[in-house]
């Protein structure tokens, strides 16, 4: 018996979800048992691959030197021999000093592989391979140069970006950026300030790239009057092969798909619909890869289309008749107008992956969006003409260093903007999941409505779950975690009270390229929804506890800071007492058998004495001491404290030490969690904060062997990442959750 057209349509919609579902099961393994992500720390390693981006040493001794991304043909163990199945592509680090390597050139790498550190906030969804880890180089050597027989995208590549570099000057990092979208030598800071403004989808290749890039190539075959089918064709080649120059991100072939449809349906003469060819360029990329759909680059290219497709039209038909007039008036309201319906779709995705939100962009996008097209164009006109006419092409080109020297001071403009940018929670799954029913369920309830008010009222319905919802959820006892960020060599512990309040004990280290309070404290905090802190404690003012201190303060609202208030004028120190002073933070001192009670949960300060205070020989002499007791739970927080102090503590507390969850003093320094300390303390659970391949050593092996022999269990932030130690309300029961 024939089935019906709606049977059919059905029985397949199942038959690509089960294939779907088996599909991305089969790449979410694949993703977990990738060589990169099962490689310990230091272990040795030759890698043997081609160089996919171009290596550049900085004139600057001390500049960062960026990972390059490299794809692998075999990696051996030095000890065991050859990895199976361990191909593609791998990041590395060169040497200082190391000589400059074109894209394409065959390398032999030996170095010891670095893992990279966990996220902040931990997933369910599995991690991208190619950010466990990377590869320290000791040694290379040159096994080919670049060739176009054996390497010819990454040969083209490597040639293109010196090109820019060469014709660019200055503004070389953006433009490679801009046009093949490596950001291996974009300066961070530049980076950080697009991405405040809402302009980093401009670094990247996105579909706007594409989509001119495809224009420019139609209007060129128009000149040269070839014939419309010719043009489209040839038009689709060139695209794809600049997608496959450039690594062929999501975004960016999300784009690429739809042109060449696009382009398909007017060599064919078939009508064509633009949501359908969204979802076949979705279909194409995610059977090919299914794990895309969790970059970060497909879900905003994709948001930022459905955004334009579903309100742009409704939107240009409440704007009067009068401002679509004027052809001028009318660009700038429709591109005001394509700006919002992209914003508002794709800001639930940034705040969830970046925690921040930046309604200047609406505006800012006016601006910046035809100043990078002048730039791409220009960029590529200049390289196109070199070979040809060279002071031409260096004209050309000082002419897209102005276009880019206006978006830069559209950025720094937009930066300036109060309100423009802002840091958010970052939306639970739940809640996602909550807002979209209720969508679905508005929209069917409305269903003999008019359309208009039907996606009004849906989308207001889901808009009230999204904001309201988080409000019911709270509890009055809601039980204490107490969460050990991985931030590095240095101490940050998050801890949310019983009521749903925080406290900040220590706020990680601060060095050259990198604020942990910035890129650690803040992320998490943010993500966990935290808008305020009750009281941030800095147990002593030595950098890799209070470095992220500054930024912290001047992130969120902080009620009151606790320290020893020992006058050391260090710059970072002294930067963080500026930085409470203009916030106008509350300040109180750290001393002995000071208490402070928070919804039930108190924290009792052990040290520092009143005596130490005068003339410390050391900063660590006066680190704070904190037991944190709720109901029948405590934790010992003892910052650097030495075993002098710990001596002291145990003459004068005895048995009331004891404590479920102690964190190891000095970063598990020798220095600290003496014998005698351990043995009154009694811990079931002792964390070690420390930073993967430090300089120090920490933690020490006799202190590890100390925990070994009391059968304590140890938690380290450089092995297990961010460790959560969650407490049942009531106290009763906890648990450690790495």
């Amino acid at each position: 018996m024939a089935l019906r057209g709606s049977t059919q349509r059905t029985l397949l919609l199942i038959a690509l979800a089960v294939a779907g579902a088996g599909h991305g099961a089969a790449s979410r393994h694949r993703s977990e048992g990738d060589c990169r992500g099962r490689l310990t720390e230091g272990t040795e390693l030759t890698l043997r691959g081609s160089l996919a981006a171009n290596w550049m040493p900085s004139a600057d001794p001390k500049a960062r030197r960026p990972l390059i991304p490299v794809d692998a043909s075999g990696v051996r163990r030095e000890e065991s021999g050859a990895i199976p199945w361990c191909a593609g592509g791998m990041r590395v680090r060169f040497p200082r000093g190391a000589a400059p390597a074109r894209a394409g050139s065959e390398l032999v790498l030996r170095g010891q592989w670095r893992t990279l550190p966990r996220p902040v906030l931990g997933s369910a969804w599995p991690r991208a391979p190619g950010f466990a880890g990377y590869l320290a180089v000791d040694t290379l050597t040159l096994a080919a140069p670049p060739s176009f027989r054996a390497h010819p995208l990454l040969t083209a590549r490597g040639g293109i970006e010196a090109q820019l570099h060469r014709l660019m000057g200055r503004h070389g990092p953006l433009a490679d950026a801009l046009l093949l979208g490596r950001r291996e030598t974009l300066d961070r800071e530049l980076s950080d300030r697009f991405a405040q403004t809402g302009l980093v989808h401009l670094l990247a290749i996105s579909g706007g790239h594409v989509a001119l890039i495809g224009a420019v190539f139609v209007m060129l075959g128009r000149m040269l009057r070839l014939r419309r089918r010719y043009v489209a064709w040839l038009t689709i080649v060139l695209v794809f092969a600049y997608l496959a120059v450039i690594g062929a991100p999501p975004s960016a072939t999300r784009s690429g798909i739809m042109l060449a449809l696009a382009l398909l349906s007017t060599v064919l003469q078939r009508p064509s619909a633009t949501m359908p060819i969204v979802a076949a360029a979705a279909f194409v990329i995610v059977a090919v890869e299914p794990m895309a759909a969790l970059d970060v680059g497909f879900q905003l290219s994709f948001a930022g289309v459905l955004g334009i497709l579903l309100f742009r039209g409704a939107m240009m038909r409440r704007v009067p008749a009068k401002l679509k007039k004027n052809p001028a008036t009318r660009w700038l309201v429709e591109s005001l107008v394509v700006s919002v319906a992209a914003f508002v779709v794709t800001a639930p995705v940034v705040a969830h992956h970046f925690g921040q939100v930046a309604p200047v962009s609406i505006v800012a996008n006016l601006p910046a969006i035809p100043l990078t097209s002048l730039a791409l164009i220009g960029i590529g006109a200049a390289a196109a003409l070199e070979p040809v006419a060279p002071p031409v092409a260096r004209l050309v080109a000082d002419g897209a260093g102005l276009a880019l020297d206006g978006l830069n001071l559209v950025v720094d403009v937009a930066l300036r903007v109060p309100g423009g940018h802002a840091a958010v929670a970052r939306p639970q799954w739940w809640l996602w999941a909550a807002a979209g029913l209720v969508f679905l369920l508005a929209l069917d309830a409305t269903g003999r409505m008019r359309a208009r008010v039907r996606w009004a009222v849906a989308g207001m319905s889901a808009a009230a779950a999204f904001l309201l919802l988080p409000l019911a959820g709270t509890a009055s006892d809601g039980g204490v975690e107490i969460v050990f960020l991985d931030v590095g060599q240095g101490d940050a512990i998050a801890i949310r009270t019983p009521a749903g309040r925080w406290v900040l004990v220590d706020a990680g280290e601060r060095d050259d390229g990198w604020d942990a309070g910035e890129r650690r404290v803040l992320p998490y905090l943010r993500a966990r929804g935290v808008k305020r802190i009750e009281a941030l404690v800095l147990t002593h003012p030595h950098a890799d506890h209070v470095g992220g201190a500054a930024a912290v303060l001047r992130g969120m609202e902080v009620e009151q800071v606790i320290e020893p208030g020992l006058p050391l004028g260090s710059p970072v120190y002294l930067e963080t007492l500026r930085a409470a002073e203009e916030q106008g933070v509350d300040w109180a001192a750290a001393r002995q058998d000071r208490s402070l009670q928070v919804d039930g949960m108190e924290l009792l300060f052990l040290w520092p004495a009143v005596d130490v205070l005068d003339a410390p020989a050391d900063p660590n002499d006066i680190s704070a001491v904190l037991h944190v007791r709720y109901a029948g739970f405590s934790a010992l927080l003892t910052g650097d404290a030495p075993a002098w102090v710990e001596e002291r503590l145990v003459a004068r507390y005895g048995p009331a030490l004891r404590a479920d969850v102690l964190k190891a003093g000095h970063h598990g320094s020798r220095t600290a969690s003496s014998g005698a300390f351990l043995d009154a303390v009694h811990p079931e659970l002792v964390v070690i904060s420390a930073g993967v391949r430090n300089d120090y050593g920490h933690p020490h092996p006799e202190v590890l062997a100390r925990l070994r022999a009391r059968g304590i269990g140890v938690a380290r932030t450089d092995q297990d990442g961010t460790v959560r130690v969650t407490v049942e309300p009531g106290g009763a029961e906890w648990r450690t959750e790495p």
